[in-house]
């Protein structure tokens, strides 16, 4: 594991000079709708090419990132326009795109876009309409959909085993309105604007509350993300009043509040947040990208930041919506709700770091090779104390794929193959464990 010594943070607040890119390298930008408002953004991979659908007043745009400096639009799908609307949410699943929003009128809907024939363009293949015809926001996993604040208020589960014909199996509504969800296995964790829950779902049609936070003065609970070892939910609360807090779930019957508040200088309100390994990659409004060490989630640390809002003018909420940092390039995009597409590179910062002693040549795993590969990448590991190891893959959002290695091992290196056929393009992580020391390598899939 690394620790950044460079910049301390207090956990109530802190300070520190904001400079423009700091371990952030930006590679490119896009404003294909000069004066239209953006919205969220999600990144999309295949055939050895990346890219990038993001929302924006009147659609969802489309763009190929495959070269940053030159992204170029490939498609662009109309959508709902009232009052206006650009405010959409958007996940993928299989080679489809599913975008919701709160716009009334034409295109209302869940909107299911077929990405199959990219790069040349892409189509609107159906649009659900069903149970709900407005919505805040959505998360795929294991092939359901989990869509939230709707007109109804609580959380839609989707089907998606006929991607343009989903089927809703089950609806929750225990925890009132439901503005955000993450999904792990057989667990929603909920952001209901007052308090977080913890929703069992392993029941797709009788969803049931397991355990719900404390309801912590003058937040709006707004959303949040696991960390790789599925023990701590990083939380946003969106109104600038704490910004991020982070809760213990290792017990999953009680939310045991180890960070009560952390938070960025200045009036900037946080967005929203995905973690990746040991880093969580953050919009953060008008402090735009921001990503924060969280090694130790117990005590995040500033890692790096770029501002796609340098101006301080205009009102609360300009700036950074959403980024995708899961890409298999490695590359993070960010939309700017005024300036649209940033494509950036985050390199943690090498000039401040120490290797933590616990981990040593006793223990190592050796960056996979090749990488990237398709389908096949050997994976190399060294014990020197025998005893029980395991080497685990995972994916982007921290789903365990497969498990290469589960069994007592003697002293020695090892070496092992790891076949993708099957599994997509994307970013993916192996991670070896022994007794209490883990290492984790970040390996890219391109198809």
């Amino acid at each position: 594991m690394k620790k950044f010594l460079a910049v301390v943070f207090h956990l109530l607040a802190f300070s520190y000079a904001v400079s423009n890119g700091q371990n952030v390298t930006l590679l490119g930008t896009l404003n294909p709708y000069p004066g239209a408002a953006y919205a969220n953004i999600w990144g999309y991979a295949a055939s050895g090419r990346e890219y990038a659908i993001m929302g924006v007043t009147g659609g969802t745009t489309i763009i190929d990132v495959t070269n940053p400096s030159t992204p170029v639009e490939v498609a662009f799908i109309p959508g709902p326009l009232a009052p206006p609307y650009e405010w959409r949410e958007i996940k993928t699943h299989s080679h489809y795109a599913y975008v919701v929003s709160e716009g009334t009128g034409s295109g209302a809907g869940m909107q299911i876009i077929d990405l199959s024939n990219l790069p040349t363009g892409a189509s609107l293949a159906a649009t659900y309409t069903a149970t709900f015809t407005r919505a805040h926001e959505i998360f795929i996993a294991d092939g359901y959909a989990y869509v939230v604040g709707t007109s109804q208020g609580g959380m839609h589960i989707l089907d998606l085993s006929n991607p343009t014909s989903p089927l809703q199996v089950g609806y929750y509504g225990a925890s009132g309105y439901v503005h955000d969800v993450h999904v792990w296995n057989d667990t929603a964790y909920v952001s209901s604007a007052d308090t977080y829950d913890l929703v069992s779902v392993s029941n797709k049609s009788n969803p049931q509350l397991i355990s719900q936070s404390a309801a912590l003065p003058g937040i709006y609970a707004h959303s949040g993300w696991l960390t790789d070892d599925k023990r701590y939910f990083i939380a946003c609360e969106e109104f600038n009043v704490i910004d991020l807090t982070v809760w213990d779930l290792q017990d999953r019957t009680t939310w045991d509040l180890v960070v009560p508040s952390w938070q960025m200088a200045g009036p900037s309100p946080i967005h929203n947040i995905f973690i990746l390994g040991d880093y969580a990659h953050i919009s953060y409004y008008k402090d735009g990208y921001v990503v924060l060490d969280i090694s130790d989630p117990t005590n995040p640390q500033f890692a790096g930041q770029y501002d796609t809002y340098p101006g301080s003018g205009g009102g609360t909420y300009n700036g950074a919506w959403g980024v995708d940092p899961y890409l298999p390039s490695g590359n993070t995009i960010v939309s700017d709700m005024s300036t649209g597409l940033y494509i950036c590179r985050f390199e943690p910062p090498v000039s401040s770091v120490e290797e933590n002693q616990d981990v040593s040549l006793d223990f190592s795993l050796a960056q996979n090779f090749p990488n990237p590969f398709n389908p096949n990448t050997r994976i190399k590991f060294t014990i020197k104390n025998p005893g029980f190891v395991t080497l685990k893959v995972y994916n982007g959002i921290g789903q365990e794929i497969i498990a290469l290695v589960s069994e007592e091992k003697t002293e020695g290196t090892y070496e092992v193959n790891f076949n993708a056929l099957g599994i997509p393009s994307g970013i993916y992580f192996a991670k070896l464990s022994s007794g209490n020391q883990t290492q984790i390598i970040k390996m890219s899939l391109l198809k």
